[in-house]
């Protein structure tokens, strides 16, 4: 039995639509300024985030740590908004069992207010050294204070089920969770599997267990291999993500889509929109993408270009790409691994997991010119010093109240463990 969900757990079930509708653009009207809300001391507290933040409308922030806790394995965390100083708060401590270890992925709510995530290894299965990885829920107590309750809904066996994920969730309206795995699904990629697109639909008897499916295995013909980043909903119920390695002509990446089935239970179709080069159109997609609201695509390429990677869009429909910006991997940056954020005005925002003044990345914004066809304009909002204020910013930002800027950087900080960061103005 769950325990019932406090009202401070309520207002922060609102947040997986708040922080994607209530927080606009962000208008920077004078030079940016990073601060550090919270430094990773690589103990309890957590070390090495590799994912990026979600909010509730109360301002805290929630994210995971790859490692660090009471058992080295990784946490989830929440940072609180002042008093006069930031607080962090450890909602659990990964173990290393059957509780799953080493989260990389970022979190979502659920309505009730639940947590919901991945971990990379653990689990009950002994075909993966460390296990092969879990989906996890994380629910809030009833009376504040007390400790949040792991659940795992599901241990990944290696096999024809996936191993390994490392993207976080996404959740649709009926409360299924839709995720990848870099590995498992039952096709050779040499040593291992090439990977899978999965889907965990909840029982219809609480208590029971949840049903994994695999909707997509990777491999086959001229497909990606080994996806690294989450999925996104796009028009029309479609699924859109990205791998960053694949056969054929797919070795530099692909971006792909996943059709709903025609009829309930039916199988999900598997299309290729665009097989990177590995020239000057991009290489290795890492991130997962965005939508905007005609359904055209934009990721982030980890390579290629002019060699320090891209920002691409994927225009709806006819499936072309357009490189919108290369990385020069002086002072705007290099190597981008991060989902990007979209704002009303359609600016997008990133990190740079390198490149910058001091090659220890960087924030950005890239905003779209006044007449169609003429060069999207990037501005560099932060350079990472690599000191206190943190570096290599390996995850996404979003935005928080007044329009600020909030993510994670997975070194640096004081030790060099990792921050919590807000790019405000």
């Amino acid at each position: 039995m769950k325990p019932q969900v406090s009202l401070r757990a309520s207002t922060r079930a609102l947040a997986a639509v708040a922080v994607m509708v209530i927080f606009t653009s962000a208008a920077f009207s004078v030079t940016p300024k990073e601060s550090v809300l919270y430094h990773f001391k690589g103990g309890t507290d957590g070390a090495t985030p590799a994912a990026g933040l979600v909010a509730d409308v109360l301002g805290n922030l929630y994210g995971t740590t790859t490692s660090g806790g009471t058992s080295n394995l990784g946490t989830v965390f929440e940072v609180s908004p002042p008093g006069t100083v930031w607080t962090e708060t450890v909602l659990y401590n990964f173990a290393g069992g059957n509780d799953g270890a080493n989260p990389y992925g970022n979190l979502i709510f659920d309505k009730a207010g639940n947590l919901y995530g991945t971990t990379i290894s653990g689990g009950t299965s002994a075909n993966c050294t460390g296990g092969c990885g879990t989906v996890f829920e994380l629910s809030p107590p009833a009376a504040q204070g007390d400790p949040w309750t792991e659940a795992v809904l599901y241990s990944f066996a290696g096999q024809s089920d996936g191993a390994n994920p490392y993207s976080g969730l996404i959740m649709d309206s009926k409360g299924n969770l839709y995720g990848t795995t870099q590995t498992g699904g039952g096709v050779s990629c040499g040593a291992t599997s090439c990977g899978t697109i999965f889907e965990l639909t909840p029982p219809a008897a609480q208590g029971d267990p949840w049903t994994e499916t695999v909707i997509h295995a990777f491999g086959k013909g001229s497909d990606g291999t080994h996806p690294m980043a989450g999925l996104t909903f796009g028009l029309r119920g479609a699924i859109f993500g990205t791998t960053p390695t694949g056969n054929d002509k797919a070795a530099s990446g692909i971006v792909f889509k996943l059709k709903p089935p025609a009829t309930q239970g039916g199988p999900w179709t598997e299309g290729v929109l665009y097989r990177f080069t590995g020239g000057t159109d991009g290489s290795g997609p890492n991130a997962a993408l965005v939508v905007d609201r005609t359904g055209n695509l934009y990721g982030t390429t980890f390579g290629g270009g002019t060699g320090f990677g891209t920002i691409f869009e994927i225009a709806f429909d006819t499936w072309t790409e357009t490189v919108l910006y290369n990385f020069t991997g002086g002072s705007d940056g290099a190597s981008p691994a991060a989902v990007l954020l979209r704002d009303k005005a359609d600016n997008l925002y990133g990190t740079a997991t390198a490149g910058g003044t001091n090659n220890n990345g960087s924030a950005f914004e890239l905003s779209p010119p006044a007449a169609q066809g003429d060069p999207w304009t990037e501005t560099t909002l932060y350079d990472f010093l690599g000191g206190h204020d943190g570096s290599l910013p390996q995850a996404g930002l979003i935005f928080g109240k007044g329009g600020q800027l909030y993510g994670t950087t997975s070194l640096g900080g004081g030790p060099t463990d990792g921050t919590v960061f807000r790019i405000i103005h």
